[in-house]
């Protein structure tokens, strides 16, 4: 293979370089979900002195971003099978902290929905989960589950360290320097990573997991079976099995609440009594308990099928937040930090157990054109709760009834993903005999 230079191939032989891709992955989720998904909650209030907004209005901004999220989604994935992930990690850099910068500026409710809702999020895109899982998946296939698993630590730390440290940055110097701080710091930590980040491991003479090319092939049928006997499965072939759908059901269903818990929930817990700070710690009580879930949920996908854990982790997610409206309403800031903590191990595993699943039901080559069909419907039901909440939250001056709701849709998810069977796999040949001579076209 012709050496196009350190930029261009890795040089890590001691250590097999998806895992190098795995760091980067943990961090540039931090920083993606971290700031789209777990932060503006801790704006809300700050702004909200300032602008004669409603809750309402706010979590607009977020059902607005997950709607340009999921139109993105339909162009992302292809880009990530065919060029990889450093262009659009380092586009997408650029974009989302400019944006940031330009929220600090911000004098009515318009410039905030295209700045943060519009601009921020097709930055955003560009450095989050469908890149980086994408990528991820294509360098590993017997350890996929853990792989996912620690990238997906990242998630968590997103709301581990940036939600208290904004908290923080807007009790030091306001809400506007906060948003100024935060966009530079997308650049700082961003950009670097881009160059981390690789195409898949044949791009390189390698094979998924640093397997030798001589290696025997192990049973199709087994949870950690190698490239040599991966599935395969086009786009057009996907979207014709029942599988696809229910599972864009299931996770979709599941994962209405979600969004929505991460922008509304220090808001409740303040609306139930508890300090503007205290309840930034509290909430971050359930980023710890999902960042150190998710190793657990990838050793356990090792040993039993990622559906049935994802049905698992679905009630243990209901059953939490259901919980917690009563524990709540009387002040237990014990009880409070308990069933945060319960949720957290539960919402731990979304993330690496769908990647996983989607990756082992349809295969790494086409996975990021998959991947891209379902993500304008999962946004869909992402951006229905964050403004469904909001909503019933104006009228009734209460989180109850959206919570209530929200459990019944992770209850929903829990039968839906159990019917999703495996759609039938045909074994196809390793992906290293077919791009091996394509090998350094693509830079990244």
């Amino acid at each position: 293979m012709v050496n196009r230079g350190w930029l261009r191939r890795p040089r890590l032989p001691a250590v097999y370089y998806g895992w190098y891709i795995v760091g980067a992955a943990m961090v540039a989720q931090m920083v993606a979900v971290g700031l789209h998904g777990y932060t503006l909650g801790v704006f809300l209030k700050p702004m909200l002195r300032d602008f004669p907004w409603s809750r309402e209005d706010v979590a607009n901004v977020q059902t607005i971003g997950t709607v340009v999220m999921g139109s993105l989604g339909l162009f992302v994935g292809g880009l990530v099978d065919r060029r990889g992930a450093r262009p659009l990690m380092i586009a997408g850099a650029l974009v989302a902290g400019l944006c940031l910068i330009g929220v600090s500026r911000v004098q009515s409710l318009g410039q905030f929905y295209l700045l943060r809702g519009v601009g921020f999020t097709v930055g955003s895109v560009g450095i989050g989960n469908l890149v980086v899982n994408v990528t991820l998946a294509k360098w590993f296939v017997r350890h996929r589950g853990i792989a996912m698993s620690v990238a997906a630590m990242g998630i968590s730390l997103g709301g581990v360290i940036v939600t208290p440290l904004v908290q923080l940055l807007i009790n030091l110097y306001g809400w506007r320097q906060t948003w100024v701080i935060l966009g530079v710091a997308v650049w700082v930590i961003i950009l670097p990573l881009a160059f981390v980040m690789r195409r898949m491991p044949e791009d390189y003479g390698l094979l998924p997991d640093g397997d030798r090319a001589d290696a025997p092939p192990r049973s199709p049928g087994r949870p950690n079976a190698s490239a040599v006997s991966e599935v395969d499965w086009t786009r057009g072939e996907a979207v014709r099995t029942p599988a696809l759908w229910l599972l864009i059901l299931a996770y979709g269903t599941a994962n209405v609440g979600l969004g929505a818990l991460l922008f509304h929930m220090v808001p409740f817990l303040t609306d139930s009594g508890f300090s503007a700070g205290r309840a930034a710690l509290m909430f971050s009580t359930q980023s710890w308990a999902a960042l150190l879930s998710k190793p657990l949920w990838g050793l356990l996908m090792m040993r039993v099928h990622a559906r049935y854990l994802s049905a698992v982790a679905f009630v243990i997610s209901a059953l939490t937040i259901t919980g917690l409206i009563a524990v709540a309403a009387e002040g237990s800031a014990a009880g409070v930090v308990v069933l945060l903590a319960l949720y957290g191990l539960g919402i731990g595993g979304t993330v690496p157990l769908q990647e996983t699943v989607w990756a082992s039901y349809f295969g790494r080559r086409h996975l990021g054109a998959i991947r891209a069909v379902a993500m304008p419907f999962a946004i869909l039901f992402s951006a229905l709760g964050p403004k469904f909440a909001a909503r019933l939250y104006d009228r009734t001056g209460s989180y109850t009834a959206a919570f209530l709701i929200f459990a019944g849709f992770w209850l929903a998810g829990t039968v839906l993903v159990l019917l999703a069977r495996p759609p039938r796999r045909r074994a196809v040949q390793p992906l290293a005999t077919t791009t091996t001579a394509t090998a350094g076209k693509r830079g990244t």
